[in-house]
């Protein structure tokens, strides 16, 4: 992400039966409000911080 100069981006991967990981894309505009919602995690507020962190 460094090298892209990217703050933010989703990852996306697939694991296979055999627990293989595969590596899709890194996305810098990926959607990930979902997540949040399944987990409670505070996805929307770090990515705040961060980007206020670093403005």
């Amino acid at each position: 992400m460094a090298r892209m100069g990217l703050l933010y981006a989703a990852f996306d991967f697939a694991v296979t039966p055999s627990g293989d990981w595969i590596f899709f894309e890194c996305n810098p505009s990926g959607q990930w409000q979902w997540l949040e919602g399944e987990t409670g995690a505070a996805i929307s507020n770090a990515i705040a911080q961060l980007l206020i962190c670093e403005a």
